[in-house]
């Protein structure tokens, strides 16, 4: 752990999941049904959020977010370089050149472009039971040692949070 964190290339995993609703009530009420997962080991961060959408979408979904995640909140970390790890081949294989998922002059190669401007990005495949973005948050330190927080909120009054139970999501 503490090699890649010297030398500014970090591992990151992101999965993708679709289960059909077992609740019909959040089924009738919009509730999606998909999530995007993506995780960053070496700082103990495992993100997940609700979206609804096809499997490769939501790949990408869960890409864009790690990416955008490492540009704005760990912009501190002077990252240079990511190994992105997916356990879905469709969507490592979109990143060959002949893939109709990243296609040239499409919103996603733009978004590609501009969220890996200043960042070496890898995309690599990993098998489902290594995936880390599918472990348990259990399983990821609280902190790793000698680090203190990164992430800081951007709250400054908090006398208007109000506790929200189930939120719908995203959709892709």
């Amino acid at each position: 752990m503490a090699s890649s964190i010297q030398s500014g290339s970090y591992r990151t995993y992101i999965a993708s999941i679709i289960r059909p609703h077992s609740d019909q009530y959040l089924a009738a009420n919009g509730f999606c049904g998909g999530m995007v997962i993506f995780a960053l080991p070496d700082y103990g961060i495992q993100f997940k959020c609700q979206a609804e959408g096809q499997k490769i979408d939501l790949e990408f979904g869960a890409f864009f977010a790690l990416l955008r995640f490492v540009e704005s909140s760990l912009s501190t970390e002077k990252i240079k370089a990511l190994t992105v790890l997916s356990s879905y081949p469709e969507f490592v294989f979109a990143f060959n050149g002949n893939s109709r998922h990243l296609l040239p002059n499409s919103d996603r190669e733009r978004l590609f472009k501009e969220r890996t401007a200043t960042l070496e990005v890898t995309v690599s495949y990993i098998e489902r039971h290594r995936n880390q973005a599918l472990a348990s948050p259990v399983d990821y330190p609280s902190l790793p040692e000698g680090k203190s927080v990164l992430v800081k909120s951007k709250l400054t009054d908090t006398s208007s949070l109000a506790f929200q139970p189930i939120q719908k999501g995203i959709r892709l």
